[in-house]
């Protein structure tokens, strides 16, 4: 029988800070207790590890964590000692470069941290550089009082939401109508991975239950994808595989055909690979109306990698249109776009192409970052970049991400860490092999690892609660590369420390990459043509056009052939679609007949082959999208010039009407916390969409469209509860989603809403009626005893039919008894429930 293992007692505050410094003194063996701080556990975990991954090096650095976090929790008053006596640590001799001072004593080595100021950092507030990210104070709250969660969230073993934002976001996806798109605006760290694995879990209001369907989610990067299915599989119960990565085959061929059957749930792909390798097994789950959604995790990527070198992203507008016109009227998938980071430019592309049919709506609950606490080092050359980077990682709490840009960077900082004596540190780039990416992104989340070494391919989406310091060693090509990137920090809602370190040569780098390859007009319009002339009529102002085609025989296009050439022709396609000029459809069904790479396109310009109109259209997306991205470098430089707050230039880059400013702490803040900026609340928004109103549920209604249940509470049937969840059932089947409770029920709620565990029902426990921020739609209210009633709450709303159920005695708002003055149909409990189950 397989023993269970041994409860730990868990520590805080001066329990915690006493048992680890008897377990650096050489006293116990640190088994029988954890720190409920991050930086304690992580110690101790260290030290009681029996498999010596940590070096000293990267023990003493912890250790300075932890007495920074000590100096803190003592609110900077007495700086602690520690004595060193474990056998880790005891011959350790470099206490010096990692900022303690060590005096030997007959005990051991009696150890205190030193405060961190270089002299190329500004001094600040007098306190070390890490000293508040070391500190673990905490920016922001998550799963607070107000975030009460719906029934269907025990499905992802939650019980609340993390924020009224994410609420919100929820509920307005899973409101999403059939072949509707919804953008979705989160902030980093909110959790917009739980609205994809909810969709597979309890399905969309007014779908079908089924334990079979897809969810297609589009991942950036393998890594991300790779970290989504760690969570996929923990959370939702889903077997591996879910993420679909190249060099797998045999693991690749499961995911295609339990895809096409409509048994593979979610699953993490590239753009690539959804438009290409899985292109007919989405269509065949779409034929079979088994295809719930199609989800692009950090979409604004579709504007800024989609324009310039992977226009698949784009391309996906296609693939969705095709796979909605192959399913059944009820059964076509939902698109679901998720950012925390979107422009006016990437919206605006993401309307061209996903928002041109079908319904589209957006929400929004974005707040700046709280968390990081900002730091930017003087330009300097490379030399020295070197040696300040090696200082800080000397000095910074830990975990750690170093962001470089170049994949040799990667390798070469990856060499100085293991050669300076870092063990507990990794590299991860694009051109990591698959088995070593899924261990490194494994060994983060499990807090295993120290250091990361990693360029934007660790950027995007990886998820590790507790990561104290973000370190650029090179000035990414946009701020919000760079905003995405300081947003793997403090995840956790602790202070995070970022330390921005550039160099001369980092910003011909940037600029080469920000110079975003788009074709010109006269190629451009060349490409058309020669795509045109060889087109495949379908008839209705649709054709086919071939993609892998040469775009003419002049020595310009001498060399073009392979993927290179379809790229270019892909990019031409994506830009006439966001002009307006053509619609994407998607691979012709049936298919053409002819050999080559076919994309069916709608012309919706007579005047596509013109050159005035390409150098009008065109060319107004294609000069957007060079003052775009010529602007968001513009802003990087900015905010390494050290002049301005960065809440000041992040609100400048994603637009002050679409988030809520929230000063962190930067240098001026630190020299004179006058200076900071008073934060603005996001507030909970409400879904896009309308609810529409089933056929069988307007019945109940007349034609105020109210209906007034009363009921008896003090003689209510033993079954009443039993009953009522069973008519709730049989309504939420009718897309009546919304439940609101006023005041104490007689019910047993638990009872009633037994039901809704696995299937998309909202519940808001409210105090009026008039702040429910639930989706527009029809909705059922529970009244309990001695509530007061307004006469607006009695008036007929077209866009939210109401049912009330209210006490047999429940007075009106001008105190008569509220079933004499209703103006509407009046049914008993008991009437009620039969006409529903009829």
């Amino acid at each position: 029988m397989r023993q269970r293992a041994p409860l730990m007692d868990s520590l805080d505050g001066h329990a915690a800070f006493t048992a680890l410094s008897q377990l650096l003194a050489g006293i116990g063996d640190g088994e029988a207790w954890r720190g409920q701080s991050p930086a304690i556990e992580r110690l101790r975990a260290a030290l009681c590890d029996t498999g010596n991954d940590a070096s000293v090096l990267d023990l003493a650095v912890l250790v300075r964590q932890v007495l920074i976090y000590e100096y803190a929790r003592r609110a900077y008053e007495v700086s602690p000692t520690l004595r060193i006596a474990h056998p880790k640590l005891a011959q350790f001799e470099g206490w010096d470069k990692v900022g303690i001072a060590a005096v030997q004593s007959p005990d051991g080595m009696l150890i205190t941290a030193r405060s961190w100021q270089p002299k190329w950092l500004s001094k600040g507030d007098g306190q070390g550089v890490e000293t508040l990210a070391s500190s673990e104070s905490v920016r922001r709250v998550f799963n607070a009082e107000g975030t009460e969660g719906d029934p269907f969230l025990q499905s992802v073993g939650r019980s609340s939401y993390r924020s009224p934002g994410q609420r919100a976001a929820v509920r307005a996806a899973l409101s999403t109508p059939a072949g509707a798109t919804l953008v979705v605006a989160l902030p980093t760290g909110e959790g917009k991975s739980m609205i994809f694995q909810l969709a597979q879990k309890v399905g969309f209001v007014g779908s079908t239950p089924d334990t079979r369907g897809v969810t297609l989610v589009i991942v950036p990067t393998v890594a991300l994808g790779v970290n989504h299915e760690q969570e996929a599989v923990k959370v939702c119960g889903l077997a591996r595989p879910l993420a679909f990565q190249g060099g797998n085959d045999a693991e690749n061929s499961i995911i295609a055909d339990r895809i096409a059957d409509g048994t593979q749930g979610i699953c993490f792909v590239s753009p690539e690979a959804a438009c290409n390798r899985l292109r007919n097994p989405l269509r065949r789950a779409a034929e079979a109306g088994l295809l719930r959604a199609l989800v692009i995790d950090e979409a604004h990527l579709v504007d800024q990698w989609g324009t310039g070198f992977r226009s698949e992203f784009q391309e996906l507008s296609g693939l969705r249109r095709e796979l909605i016109s192959a399913a059944p009227p009820e059964a076509r998938l939902r698109t679901v776009l998720l950012s925390a980071t979107l422009t006016d430019s990437s919206l605006e592309t993401l309307r061209m192409l996903f928002g041109s049919d079908g319904e589209f709506g957006s929400i929004s609950a974005v707040q700046l970052r709280p968390e990081p606490d900002y730091w930017i080092a003087p330009i300097t050359d490379e030399v020295t970049r070197v040696e300040r980077v090696l200082e800080a990682l000397h000095h910074a709490p830990r975990p750690a991400v170093l962001y470089v840009t170049e994949v040799d960077e990667a390798e070469a900082w990856y060499r100085r860490l293991v050669k300076e004596g870092f063990r507990r540190v990794r590299k991860l780039h694009g051109k990591t092999g698959r088995a070593e990416r899924e261990r490194i992104v494994s060994e983060w989340r499990d807090g295993a690892l120290d250091i990361v070494v990693g360029t934007s391919a660790f950027g995007l989406g990886i998820d590790y609660a507790h990561a104290r310091s973000i370190v650029h060693a090179c000035v990414p090509e946009t701020l919000d590369r760079f905003y995405q990137e300081v947003g793997r920090g403090g995840r956790d809602g602790m202070v995070s420390l970022s330390l921005a370190m550039p160099s001369a040569k980092d910003f011909s780098i940037a600029e080469t990459i920000n110079s975003k390859q788009v074709i010109s007009v006269d190629r451009g319009l060349h490409r058309w043509s020669t795509m045109f002339t060889r087109k495949a009529s379908l008839g209705n102002g649709r054709f086919a056009v071939q993609v892998d085609g040469r775009p003419g025989a002049d020595e310009r296009d001498i060399d073009m052939f392979g993927e290179t050439n379809t790229d270019w022709n892909l990019r031409t396609l994506a830009l006439m679609a966001r002009a307006g000029l053509i619609k994407l459809l998607g691979t012709p069904y049936p298919p053409v007949g002819k050999e080559g790479d076919w994309l069916e396109v709608a012309v919706l310009d007579d005047h596509h082959l013109e050159q005035r109109v390409w150098a009008d259209k065109v060319e107004m997306v294609r000069s957007g999208d060079w003052i775009a991205s010529k602007r968001n470098l513009d802003l990087m430089r900015e905010f390494l010039k050290d002049q301005r707050c960065p809440a000041e230039i992040f609100e400048e880059l994603y637009g002050a009407h679409r988030l809520a400013r929230v000063c962190s702490r930067c240098d001026r803040c630190r020299l004179d916390a006058g200076k900071r900026h008073l934060g603005k609340t996001v507030g909970e928004p409400i879904a896009p969409w309308l609810l529409p109103v089933h056929p069988s549920l307007a019945r109940l209604f007349d034609n105020n469209l109210k209906l007034l249940v009363t009921y008896q509470p003090d003689s209510l049937p033993r079954a009443a509860s039993r009953k009522l969840g069973e008519t709730l059932q049989r309504l939420q089947r009718m897309n009546m989603a919304k439940l609101l409770l006023l005041g104490s029920q007689p019910f047993d709620m638990a009872q009633v809403l037994k039901f809704s565990a696995n299937t998309p029902f909202f519940v808001s426990d409210v105090g009026s009626l008039a702040i429910s921020r639930l989706p527009k739609g029809p909705e059922i209210v529970l009244i309990g005893r001695n509530q007061t009633l307004e006469e607006q709450n009695l008036t007929s709303r077209p866009e939210s039919p109401r049912i009330l159920m209210a006490p047999l005695g429940q007075p009106a708002p001008d105190g008569r008894r509220l079933r004499d003055v209703f103006g509407g149909r009046v049914l008993t409990f008991e009437e009620f429930n039969e006409r529903v189950s009829r």
